[in-house]
């Protein structure tokens, strides 16, 4: 079974008295990275991985070298670290059930900021989309969820069918966005947009963006391609 390993980063700015929260995840993220290399990590992939913007955020911040998920399956390790209980208490232990169903009411971290005033919104892959999580647990935000086309990442508008690879050729993403571009962008957008009120710390915010990559299937721009033989 593949390891699923999620890899969450806070950042956070002063909004008078209380923090906002940038809420970032990745999913399938590997600790092959860079920053990772070291006594726990001593063998370096080749070729190496190229994350500048990673790294660089990681060389700021807390890294945590030690984290393990709590369940080797996508719905339970993100129902568990939302809810901060175990999958033995949320009951989920499959990619179907909604914890709210099977193991209790339990609060969630976007639902704990909305429920203390904050603006909360979400997009991308953060919970386990579907049935699993009601549609992305709506009770936790207060914006309706943003999630770009599912078909978006698979291209089937251009190619007539899903694909597992594709090396997106540049010229097409002048007038295509991927599913993760997409999501980042109106991340972006909702962050510009909630700034003023952040700003007088009238209504501070947690903005959650979800990256579905690097998970397959694997279909990203040619440049990125290209950095590797």
């Amino acid at each position: 079974m593949m390891l699923r390993v999620t890899i969450l980063l806070l950042v956070v700015t002063a909004a008078l008295a209380r923090m906002n929260v940038l809420f970032l995840v990745s999913d399938d993220m590997r600790p092959e990275l860079s920053v990772y290399y070291g006594k726990d990590f001593p063998s370096p992939v080749h070729p190496p991985i190229h994350s500048p913007n990673l790294d660089a955020l990681a060389r700021r911040s807390l890294l945590l070298k030690r984290a393990h998920v709590q369940q080797a399956v996508c719905s339970p390790s993100r129902s568990s670290l939302l809810t901060g209980r175990r999958p033995d208490t949320t009951h989920v232990y499959d990619l179907q059930v909604y914890w709210r169903v099977v193991g209790g009411n339990f609060t969630t971290i976007p639902q704990y900021f909305k429920e203390n005033g904050y603006r909360t919104i979400g997009s991308g892959k953060i919970f386990h989309p579907g049935h699993a999580s009601n549609n992305n647990d709506p009770i936790s935000w207060t914006d309706p969820y943003f999630e770009s086309g599912k078909e978006a990442n698979m291209f089937v508008y251009d190619y007539k069918a899903p694909v597992s690879w594709m090396n997106v050729p540049m010229d097409l993403l002048k007038n295509n966005s991927l599913q993760d571009t997409q999501n980042a962008d109106f991340a972006i957008k909702m962050i510009q947009e909630a700034a003023p009120q952040a700003r007088s710390g009238e209504r501070p915010f947690f903005i959650a963006q979800g990256f579905h990559k690097p998970h397959l299937a694997f279909v990203a721009p040619q440049r990125f391609f290209d950095m590797y033989p």
